[in-house]
């Protein structure tokens, strides 16, 4: 009977003993906070996101918070922007920047934007990365970044071209409807109908990111392109095929067998 209150205060002991460890392992962390030009990274959305104009410098304040007990060295600033998962926007800086254990530290970055007027324009779902000396990622945050770029940048240009390509696509696939002249599978007419379908929400996403209505992200961009695509091959599927026309003798032909037979006669 004397072992359980010596095994109860150990168990006690112990369970003190872990208590704290586990309380400075959760405070063992980095972490930042960003802000461009003064415009808080992790404060942006669609309606009100970090704005870039090109052609004019830029500052990027990091605030860098070491909660561990050793020191961090943030070695590179990665910035990324995306649309349909592909990136558009992409700037590294190297900053070397050191900061002790349990500490915090404030540093400024000058950034050029200079060529990015020329590549994109409008909203963008975008990412801040910091990395360590082995590359590897020390914190991040998500945020909506808004270009003001020209409206002639590629990524303008590629949406005329779409937009374009998806117009005489759907004019081309009308006459052969009213012409009866879809293919007579049912599931390559809904193939062929479906890519126009889905041309036309890939435009309809960038034109949204353009006029600055709404970032591409996955939540935006995957029903817009989906709902009409699936639209479009039901259409396609259900469309009419081709007019079952019986085989004729061309009208020359005919005349010449004729004329062959009148000449034997």
């Amino acid at each position: 009977m004397t072992r359980f209150p010596a095994l109860l205060v150990l168990a006690v002991a112990l369970l003190f003993a872990h208590g704290p460890a586990v309380a400075r392992g959760s405070e063992n962390s980095f972490s930042f906070t960003a802000s461009l030009d003064e415009q808080r990274l992790d404060l942006s959305s669609s309606s009100d996101p970090v704005r870039i104009q090109p052609g004019r410098e830029s500052t990027l304040t990091l605030e860098l918070r070491n909660g561990s007990d050793s020191p961090v060295v943030v070695r590179q600033v990665q910035l990324r922007g995306k649309a349909f998962e592909v990136t558009l926007v992409s700037y590294d800086v190297l900053i070397q920047a050191r900061v002790p254990a349990r500490s915090d530290r404030t540093v400024d970055i000058p950034i050029d934007f200079g060529d990015l007027d020329e590549q994109v324009t409008g909203l963008f779902p975008a990412s801040m990365i910091l990395l360590d000396p082995d590359r590897q990622s020390l914190a991040s945050h998500d945020f909506t970044l808004d270009v003001r770029g020209k409206a002639f940048s590629l990524m303008g240009v590629f949406t005329m071209v779409v937009a374009i390509a998806t117009g005489l696509s759907i004019v081309a696939i009308w006459l052969a409807v009213l012409r009866r002249r879809l293919p007579p599978n049912r599931w390559r007419r809904a193939l062929r109908i479906g890519v126009s379908g889905a041309g036309v929400g890939i435009v309809l996403t960038l034109l949204l990111a353009q006029l600055r209505l709404v970032a591409p992200s996955g939540s935006v961009w995957i029903p817009i392109v989906l709902v009409p695509t699936a639209a479009a091959c039901l259409l396609g599927y259900l469309s009419p095929g081709p007019l079952a026309i019986e085989e004729e003798e061309p009208e020359v032909e005919a005349l010449m067998r004729r004329a062959t037979v009148v000449s034997r006669g």
